[in-house]
């Protein structure tokens, strides 16, 4: 898929959430949070497939990240 221009913005650097069937989230398995990610920031999507994107994160390296950690802007 040609992912050219779609840009996401991060809205919990908290990576391990699970989602429940009424769409809120609970804390999942792990704990912390992902310090290669910047709360609010826009980041350029490489790639998708249903659950992950895989976007260049802080470290400038990209990544597959849950597609629940960003919004499409």
């Amino acid at each position: 898929k040609d992912m050219a221009g779609l840009k996401v913005r991060c809205v919990s650097i908290k990576p391990y959430l699970d989602e429940k069937p009424d769409g809120s989230f609970v804390e999942g398995e792990f704990e912390g949070e992902m310090i290669s990610l910047t709360l609010n920031k826009i980041y350029d999507v490489v790639e998708q497939d249903d659950e992950y994107y895989r976007i260049v994160d802080d470290t400038d390296e990209d990544y597959l990240y849950p597609k629940s950690m960003f919004e499409v802007i």
